[in-house]
């Protein structure tokens, strides 16, 4: 009986500590939930969507110049380098980082456009890229806040 014991503890011990350990520790594949990241992105959005509608309003007027607008891109360069600096400090934040890029790419695009000279039909599929953009980034830390 007492050998029984022994070949009973010998064999279920190893298991009971393997399911221990395993239930001890948690995996994680992406990076915290940041709501710096959170806040500083939805700035950007309200930023650049309250820039829309005002140039929405001055197109054909020379305050809607590329050259009277400069300002705004500078901060929002400034602006999402801050957010990306951030970002690629944060370990295992590699999906961010890279939403992070294309949103700066739109940014790029955007003033790339503007200094051709903007046009009424260009602001829709401009405001549709930075949302997209902006709300792709907002998904993922909200679903990083909930666990997910």
């Amino acid at each position: 009986m007492e050998n029984f014991l022994k070949k009973i503890v010998r064999t279920i011990l190893p298991v009971l500590m393997l399911l221990a350990l395993t239930g001890c520790v948690s995996v994680k594949l992406i990076a915290d939930y940041d709501s710096q990241t959170d806040q500083s992105v939805t700035e950007v959005q309200q930023k650049t969507e309250e820039f829309l509608v005002k140039m929405e309003r001055m197109i054909g007027k020379t305050e809607a110049a590329y050259e009277n607008n400069v300002q705004f891109y500078d901060e929002m360069k400034v602006k999402l380098s801050g957010i990306q600096v951030r970002a690629n400090a944060i370990p295992k934040n590699d999906v961010t980082i890279e939403m992070l890029k294309l949103l700066s790419q739109n940014m790029d695009d955007f003033e790339s456009l503007h200094k051709k000279g903007l046009k009424t039909n260009d602001i829709f599929p401009i405001r549709t890229a930075m949302n997209v953009g902006c709300t792709a980034i907002l998904r993922l830390e909200l679903a990083k806040k909930r666990g997910v």
